[in-house]
């Protein structure tokens, strides 16, 4: 009877763990009731669905787009790369910082144009500096959203204009922003609340002020609306879009107790736009029940190596373990098990990635860590190819050599010993001749017979 009970409580808390990552609400509280199209609140650390509306619809994601062209160029340019800007790039219209055709200016002042004031002349010039055309970047945008996991995108310009072939669903969009705030250039730069761009030779000075008022609060006037929006603790970075005063975008990425939450709206208008994102950020805290399994840079003890000066490199966490536990569930359920590569082979370089730790709630996987070598192994001696260290190869060669020397000098004290004693049996052989020949002499002198 126990045991089916057991079975029964266990069955059940699987059952809770796998409702928290569909996509129905595990949070507790109203419902956002929303004015967009589409919406999803997206927890980026372990890749849950706290709430959802029509999250899948494919939608024009608008410059929330520039997200994904700046993580790009993050990855592919040097931020103080000098950019002399093409004819090409100054036509996007019509959020632009006004670049000039050969005007030169720094990576970096084009990424916080871009992120701050969705200056679409910037995204061009960011993407034309990165693959050599717009259409080749394009590629670029395609290849990384599906590395990224998204699934149904596809990106046809940098800067979000509308374009027929040009979506997006508000789950991949959180993907992106999350992978985008991953990046510290993208996280630092979207951020930031105002900047201002230095004289170019060919332009003043840019003052620049970021479209999330949620970073600091402030006002929109247009000759139609009147909105006031709050700071909202926590938010580190995120995107705004227009297609038109009834068609805008959102993304926010909100740091929580250490977790991130993405919430994103599509299709929702400018006028309810800052008010649906705060609803969805509200909810997203209520579902948040953090755990930490491991934080980053825990160590996970020692992986076996061959090839290397050592045969054992340190390894830790490349990230935090955290856990958003299903609402019932206990933190005993919570379980880390250890997966090392299956060959790890010197040199190994700090940062490399040699296995993972695998979190599990009541038995069911739940979410993946990469482990990293916490130090650098080189390349070791000739007996590293079998797993020996060359600490271990100096040991073995000095204890080979100590019994080699102690061998040799007890053959030496043996073979001393027996030429000492030979000597001796010599000179008492000599003595003892010696002696006979003084009796044989002295008879002689005195002529006895006997």
């Amino acid at each position: 009877m126990k045991k089916n009970i057991t079975k029964i409580t266990t069955l059940l808390l699987i059952f809770l763990i796998a409702a928290s990552s569909h996509v129905t609400a595990s949070a507790s509280g109203k419902e956002p009731q929303i004015a967009g199209t589409s919406a999803i609140i997206y927890i980026g650390d372990t890749g849950e669905t706290l709430w959802q509306k029509d999250s899948t619809q494919r939608m024009q994601p608008a410059s929330m787009t520039k997200l994904l062209t700046c993580l790009i160029a993050a990855e592919n340019l040097d931020l103080d790369k000098v950019i002399e800007i093409s004819y090409e790039a100054t036509l996007p219209e019509p959020t632009k910082m006004y670049l000039q055709p050969g005007e030169k200016i720094t990576v970096k002042d084009l990424m916080y144009a871009t992120l701050l004031e969705s200056a679409n002349d910037g995204a061009e010039a960011l993407a034309i500096a990165t693959a050599g055309s717009v259409d080749a970047f394009a590629v670029m945008m395609n290849e990384k959203a599906e590395a990224l996991g998204c699934t149904g995108s596809n990106f046809v310009n940098p800067s979000g204009l509308p374009d027929e072939n040009h979506y997006s669903t508000a789950k991949d969009m959180a993907i992106i922003a999350y992978a985008a705030m991953q990046n510290k250039t993208v996280r630092d730069v979207a951020g930031t609340a105002e900047y201002t761009i230095s004289a170019t030779n060919a332009y003043e000075a840019r003052s620049l002020f970021n479209c999330n008022l949620f970073l600091k609060g402030g006002e929109i006037r247009t000759g139609e609306y009147d909105i006031s929006v709050e700071a909202y603790e926590g938010v580190v970075g995120g995107k705004t879009g227009v297609i038109d005063m009834d068609n805008c975008t959102m993304v926010t990425v909100l740091d929580y107790d250490g977790i991130e939450i993405c919430s994103v709206v599509m299709g929702t208008d400018f006028e309810n736009r800052y008010s649906d994102i705060k609803m969805l950020m509200d909810y997203g805290k209520t579902g948040i029940s953090k755990y930490t399994a491991f934080e980053k840079g825990q160590e996970f003890g020692k992986a076996g190596l061959t090839g290397g000066a050592k045969n054992k490199v340190k390894v830790v966490a490349a990230d935090n373990g955290y856990v958003n536990l299903p609402e019932g569930a206990s933190a005993s359920l919570v379980t880390v098990k250890c997966k090392y590569s299956d060959q790890i082979t010197a040199p190994v370089q700090k940062g490399q990635k040699v296995g993972v730790a695998e979190i599990y709630i009541a038995d069911e996987l739940y979410k993946s860590v990469d482990l990293i070598a916490d130090e650098n192994v080189e390349k070791g001696w000739f007996l590293s190819d079998f797993g020996i260290s060359n600490m271990q190869t100096v040991i073995i060669f000095s204890v080979i050599f100590v019994i080699a020397g102690s061998a040799i000098a007890i053959l030496a004290a043996r073979a001393s010993n027996r030429r000492k004693r030979a000597k001796i049996r010599k000179a008492r052989l000599e003595e003892e001749a010696r002696r006979q020949l003084e009796r044989e002499e002295d008879l002689k002198r005195r002529n006895w017979p006997y």
